[in-house]
């Protein structure tokens, strides 16, 4: 099916501080080099998201009169009743991309886009890039936009991927087929078990279907180091954090992944 989803999006900044603004200047070199991307806009009633300092009387004025609180993302101490969300202070790029996310799921959800059932392109009979049946890969992400976005990055490699978004369908998929990746976040919303216990689960499990023992990747918004620990802790095999840049995303798939060639 054709793409339905446009790429880009754009987001308007009101108020901030020279400092602050520099900051984030960070965020949209960040969002522009993964999908979906976020590029700065000009006007604050024709972007698509806004981004506005809760702190400054005027930005607030601005988003007001503008009739574009719900659509913005507040830093500061005193965002506006309605506000689509609300940060505080210091200024974190990688929670600015997580929470446009999450607004740009719930607005796709309001348009009525398709189920992710709907979203799987790839044929029974595809064929990966060196000729021989694609191989099959499950991705789990509780966001309905991050599961979106991989997913077709991985379908346009010429993998077969099958998306989910809670552990329990995850884990009923991998007793019952076999998958040669695995690509898990960590943090997975009301599921009794995040990615860290999936990731332990498989490799603590003695037999997998078709003997084939997938190689799992963790891709998570967390900057923590602890979690990064707790990855290598939980035996995973490659560990991404989002926004996926390009040349980490393929250098973990050429070390999991004898079929793909550089």
């Amino acid at each position: 099916m054709s793409e339905r989803i446009p790429m880009r999006y754009t987001v308007a900044l009101q108020g901030f501080s020279d400092f602050e603004r520099s900051t984030l200047a960070s965020f949209f070199r960040l969002g522009q080099q993964r999908a979906p991307a976020y590029v700065q806009g000009n006007s604050l009633v024709e972007s698509d998201f806004v981004i506005a300092d809760a702190d400054s009387p005027a930005a607030l004025n601005a988003v007001n009169d503008a009739h574009r609180v719900q659509d913005a993302i507040f830093i500061g101490s005193n965002a506006p009743s309605g506000a689509a969300a609300h940060l505080p202070r210091p200024i974190e790029p990688n929670r600015i991309l997580r929470e446009l996310d999450l607004l740009l799921e719930a607005r796709l959800a309001l348009l009525d886009e398709p189920p992710l059932t709907d979203w799987v392109v790839s044929s029974p009979d595809a064929l990966g890039e060196d000729g021989s049946p694609a191989l099959d890969v499950l991705v789990l992400d509780d966001s309905r936009i991050a599961l979106k976005f991989l997913q077709t990055r991985l379908q346009g490699l010429g993998y077969r991927v099958h998306a989910v978004q809670t552990a329990d369908e995850a884990m009923a998929l991998l007793d019952a087929q076999a998958f040669s990746l695995v690509f898990l976040d960590i943090d997975l919303g009301d599921s009794p078990l995040d990615g860290l216990a999936v990731c332990q689960h498989l490799k603590q499990r003695q037999a997998h279907p078709g003997d084939l023992a997938p190689r799992v990747v963790i891709v998570t918004g967390s900057t923590r180091s602890s979690d990064r620990v707790r990855g290598d802790l939980a035996g995973c095999d490659a560990y991404l954090t989002k926004p996926l840049m390009e040349d980490e995303f393929m250098a973990a798939l050429y070390l999991l992944d004898p079929t793909r060639k550089r």
